[in-house]
């Protein structure tokens, strides 16, 4: 099978994932998107090592979460990331005094999680990598990791409603 080909099969199979990935990221679908052709471009430039490594998605995930590190660095993304956009719905927490309020989605929470604390929960939940992978990916301290992971953990579990008894499959 020529070099192309692989690439090619890889691509398809691997792009849903990474786009998932960006998205529970950025919260951007458009960005997501952007960010995930980017990634396939470097991958591409790099196939035959990557392809010879055998590590092709750990390879492409890598590179999409240094991408999404480095960007979030630059200081246009965080002026753009804090100034609210009026039009974009904002998530609303469930009203404690109702029982039939309706659950948040996971994805919108991550979103509203500090910067290190989405990436730590992204690769620690989502992806479900090691605490010591998440570190290397990440250039910082498994306790870090961890810390952040916990702390992450905490807001999502005070965050999320439980579905209701009718709502369980």
């Amino acid at each position: 099978m020529s070099s192309d080909r692989t690439f090619d099969v890889f691509a398809v199979d691997a792009m849903p994932r990474l786009r998932r990935l960006a998205y529970a990221w950025c919260h951007d679908w458009h960005h997501s998107d952007d960010v995930v052709q980017d990634t396939m471009e470097r991958v591409y430039a790099a196939w035959p090592r990557v392809r010879r490594d055998g590590e092709e998605y750990a390879y492409a995930r890598t590179t999409l979460i240094h991408r999404l590190v480095s960007e979030n660095r630059r200081a246009w993304r965080r002026r753009e990331s804090s100034v609210p956009d009026e039009s974009l719905p904002v998530p609303v927490l469930a009203d404690e005094t109702d029982g039939s309020a309706s659950r948040l989605d996971a994805l919108d929470l991550l979103g509203r999680l500090p910067v290190r604390q989405r990436a730590v929960a992204v690769l620690r939940f989502l992806e479900d990598l090691p605490v010591a992978e998440v570190a290397h990916l990440l250039e910082c301290s498994e306790g870090t990791v961890k810390s952040q992971a916990h702390h992450a953990r905490r807001f999502l579990e005070q965050h999320l409603v439980p579905p209701t008894d009718g709502a369980r499959r």
